[in-house]
């Protein structure tokens, strides 16, 4: 079963905030941010947060062209 873009939208971004706030716990711990899995984690919620990123844009993108072809049907008319 296909989940819905908001569903992947919510999720990606609830993951997004989750590593960004383990990196960031983890670097008040190490007492640095170059450390490896405050690194990795960083990275993790970058991904989440393109991957949200690419969802807006493709749900700007589906509307623009549903809009279009509105106005197409309604020009021909």
């Amino acid at each position: 079963m296909r989940q819905g873009s908001n569903f992947m939208a919510v999720f990606y971004a609830i993951f997004g905030i989750l590593f960004m706030y383990l990196a960031y716990s983890n670097s008040i711990e190490a007492g640095t941010v170059f450390n490896f899995w405050t690194i990795l984690l960083t990275l993790f919620a970058a991904v989440d947060f393109y991957r949200l990123y690419l969802i807006f844009r493709f749900r700007m993108a589906a509307k623009k062209m549903i809009k279009k072809e509105q106005e197409k049907k309604d020009d021909k008319k």
